[in-house]
Order: structure tokens, then sequence, then C-alpha cells
């Protein structure tokens, strides 16, 4: 039996921060045993959690994307991505744990700030009052129970909404065991013109993308095509997530697929 290697643990009254190590894969935990972020030490740029890539689905939908604000760092899987591959994206990450941003940076080697990524320590909520406009903006925050509160409120998503750009796209992550989750999907709907959903392969996970502008007829008939070049070029299985939007949708979100 293979054991876990403890790399890092800080436990403070606010935050619970550990770091370990298993089979090649370094892992990210924030106050639960829920694995907020995993490495791989061979590929360490590579995406590892089925979430993270499904939260790249944006890809599929906006093709000229210059921007992406992601809010909650975890240990920068995504940054990271974008950064290495997608040299054309300026990113800004909004964390409001100093920790975490040093973990980040230390131990899942997420780079330092350069022209094109920008890591900012605060509150996302605070943040969101005097932000610029993004292409995408990314929810991905949580504490050690779920999403903090102030992020759940209709007044928040609308914020976002008003600081994407005309074709913007917002993704949030959203666990399916959420009692609320019914409830966190119809209040996306009511701020957005169309959403889609992607439920990971194996459950845990679904990733919500809400539009400013839908995708057009046209758009939707050339995506199975656009998956097919986008998992070239990126390593990406967007043919799946495709198929796991088809088969997994809100009734408002099915007429994508009509």
């Amino acid at each position: 039996m293979l054991r876990k290697l403890n790399l890092f643990r800080n436990s403070r009254i606010d935050s619970e921060v550990e770091v370990s190590e298993s089979r090649g894969v370094r892992s990210l935990y924030l106050g639960s045993r829920t694995v907020q972020s995993s490495m791989s030490l061979v590929h360490p740029n590579d995406l590892i959690l089925d979430y993270t890539k499904a939260m790249m689905s944006f890809m599929l939908f906006h093709a000229r994307v210059r921007s992406v604000a992601c809010i909650g760092l975890g240990g920068g899987s995504i940054p990271k991505f974008i950064w290495k591959m997608l040299p054309e994206i300026d990113i800004c990450v909004i964390e409001n744990s100093q920790q975490v941003i040093n973990v980040a940076r230390q131990y899942f080697f997420l780079p330092e700030d350069d022209d094109r990524l920008s890591v900012i320590y605060s509150d996302g909520m605070t943040w969101i009052d005097s932000a610029g406009e993004y292409d995408v903006i990314m929810l991905d925050a949580f504490d050690g129970s779920g999403v903090p509160a102030g992020f759940t409120e209709d007044e928040f998503i609308q914020k976002i909404k008003n600081h994407l750009t005309q074709q913007g796209i917002y993704i949030q992550n959203l666990w399916s065991n959420d009692p609320k989750l019914k409830s966190r999907i119809k209040q996306i709907e009511a701020s957005f013109d169309q959403i889609a959903l992607i439920p990971t392969p194996k459950g845990g996970n679904i990733v919500a993308l809400a539009f400013c502008k839908e995708p057009t007829a046209a758009h939707m008939a050339s995506i199975t095509k656009l998956s097919r070049e986008l998992r070239q070029s990126l390593g990406l299985d967007f043919d799946d997530m495709v198929q796991r939007m088809r088969s997994f949708q809100s009734s408002q979100a099915k007429k994508l697929f009509t």
C-alpha cells in the first residue's frame, strides 16, 4: 500500500491548508478532505481534476477570448494551464488567502506575476466592485463546507455579468450533492441569456457556463468539429464535454442542442 506523503500543513482558526503527495500527484486540501487541486509532478501544467478540464470549455463558445478572471486560486491549475497553453490570454486571479497564494507558488509551481498573469490578494466580493471587463470570469471559491455565502447572492452574480464583455461567459464550479443545487442553477439562469451544464464523468461537480449572448445556431452546428480541433491543440477531451452537455441540461439550456 502506497503511503501519502504530507508536505505541508498549517491550521489556523480561519483556515486550514494541507498539501500531500501520492503516486506522483500532489494535492491541495482546504479545510476538508475534498481535493481542491491536483498536479502531476511529471507534467505540472496539465489539468488533472475533471472539473478543471470542464471549466476550460469556454473555448468551445468564444474563439477570441483575450482576458480571464478567476475568483479563487487553489493550487492554480487553471491559471497555469492558460498561461502555458494559450499565450494570447491574460489571466487575473483573485484569492483572499495569502497562505494559499504562497502554497500555490511554492508547491504547485504557479509562475510569478508577469505581463500576462496577475494574482491579486483580495476578497472576490470586494474586487468585483472595481474590476474591469473580462471575456470570461470563473468562480471556483470554496471554504471547508461550500461556496462562501456572499458569492451566492443575486447581487454578486449580476455584478459579475456587468463586468463581462458583450459575448462574455461566466463559469461556476458547483457541487452536485449541494442540497441547493437546483436553486443555484436557476439563480444563474435568471441573470444570463443562456446556460449550459457539464457534469464531471465521476460525479461530484457540475460546471455551469452562463452566456451574456446566446450562442448562435450556426455556432452550435459547428461545435463538434470545433471540439475535435481544440482536442488536438490543447489535449483536452472536448468531444466528451459536448456529449455530457447534450445529455445533462437544465430545461432552459436544452435548446442549445436542438
